[in-house]
């Protein structure tokens, strides 16, 4: 469960301030080791459990079995600035399971949850041999489950008392969510709707980011942490 920022307040993240939201879009670029201090901040306001600085040096050595995006506020000069949110998928034969999701606090409900997913995807489909991809979720989530469905993700499944740290510090159970063919014409169009929703394409309408599979502008800030999986950290 995320904890929003004082309303106003312009928060920290490793040393830069965010500052006022604005409607400017994110810059996504490749996850680097010098983005881990301000991920880990985010991780500290919308994760119980968040990943150790030494976990994340891992998953970035493991190179291609790895797929990891940061989204960046604009800097000057069109230069990536202060992380906002990061996503990130880890390979299994031809299979990808996004490992973690999160926005800070301050930047939900600005689709920059929905500008990393689209990343991963769009990255996913240039990986061969992937054809699918696979995610787990707290049931309490709605508002990420949204998102997900948006981008093709159907339930198959519950993994109990998967996640710690859930309503009066018990643990709740994880929607399983699996999105297959992602290499097909179909999901490739998908995400083009997805990105003429997101202002990503010519034609895109203030109404469509909240007409799409009922996608709200909650779930598209991946509010109350989205999914933290990957190696059953929460």
């Amino acid at each position: 469960m995320s904890m929003s920022a004082a309303p106003g307040a312009a928060a920290s993240t490793g040393g830069r301030r965010l500052g006022a939201p604005s409607d400017a879009a994110p810059i996504i670029t490749e996850m680097r080791r010098k983005h881990l201090r301000e991920i880990r901040r985010i991780d500290r306001l919308v994760y119980p459990r968040p990943w150790s600085m030494a976990l994340y040096l891992d998953e970035l050595q493991r190179g291609g079995e790895r797929v990891y995006r940061v989204a960046c506020q604009p800097g000057p000069g069109g230069r990536p600035g202060g992380v906002i949110g990061y996503g990130g998928f880890m390979i299994v034969a031809d299979e990808g399971h996004i490992t973690s999701v999160a926005v800070h606090p301050d930047c939900q409900g600005r689709g920059v949850g929905a500008r990393l997913m689209l990343e991963l995807h769009r990255a996913a489909r240039r990986i061969d041999p992937l054809d699918a991809l696979s995610l787990e979720v707290r049931v309490s989530n709605t508002a990420a489950q949204r998102l997900y469905r948006w981008f093709g993700y159907v339930p198959v499944g519950i993994r109990m008392n998967y996640y710690r740290g859930g309503p009066g510090g018990k643990r709740e159970d994880a929607l399983v969510m699996w999105c297959a063919d992602i290499g097909s014409d179909e999901h490739g169009k998908r995400l083009d709707g997805i990105a003429t929703a997101l202002g990503l394409a010519e034609g895109a309408s203030s109404t469509a980011l909240g007409l799409a599979e009922g996608a709200s502008s909650t779930a598209l800030g991946l509010a109350e942490g989205a999914s933290n999986t990957g190696i059953g950290v929460q």
